[in-house]
C-alpha cells in the first residue's frame, strides 16, 4: 500500500518537488517555488485523489484508505525550514483531531508551546 500510495503522491508533485518517507506510514512533501494557497490545492489534489483509489492489498482484494495531510509554508508561517516542517506536523494532529481525511493549514493558535 506504501508503494501504491508513493506512486500517487509522485503523481501529484512536480519533478521538481520532494517527496520524503517521513515515517512508518507518512509522508513529507516539499513544494519549491509555490504562492499564494497553491501548496494547499496541491494537498487537496492529493487527499482527494488517495481518497478515490482502490488499493489492491492481493488475491483480487481492494481497500479504500483516506489520508489527513497537514501544510506549512517558509518563510510565511515559519522562520526556517525545520520549523516549516514541524508545523506542518501539528497541522497534520489538527486535521487528525477534526475527523481526519482533511487537509488543514497551520495556524499560530496551534503552536501551544512558547517557544520553537
Amino acid at each position: 500500500m506504501l508503494t501504491q500510495a508513493a506512486r500517487i503522491l509522485r503523481n501529484r508533485v512536480r519533478r521538481s518537488d520532494l517527496l520524503i518517507r517521513y515515517g512508518g506510514e507518512e509522508f513529507l512533501v516539499l513544494l519549491q517555488n509555490v504562492q499564494d494557497e497553491t501548496a494547499a490545492k496541491v494537498a487537496e489534489n492529493i487527499r482527494a485523489s488517495l481518497e478515490s483509489y482502490e488499493f489492491d492489498i492481493g488475491d483480487g482484494r481492494k481497500i479504500k484508505k483516506t489520508i489527513s495531510v497537514g501544510v506549512a509554508e517558509y518563510p510565511t508561517d515559519a522562520r526556517g525550514l525545520y520549523q516549516a516542517i514541524k508545523f506542518a506536523d501539528v497541522a497534520l494532529y489538527e486535521a487528525k483531531r477534526q475527523g481526519r481525511n482533511r487537509v488543514a493549514r497551520f495556524a499560530p493558535e496551534m503552536w501551544l508551546e512558547e517557544d520553537y
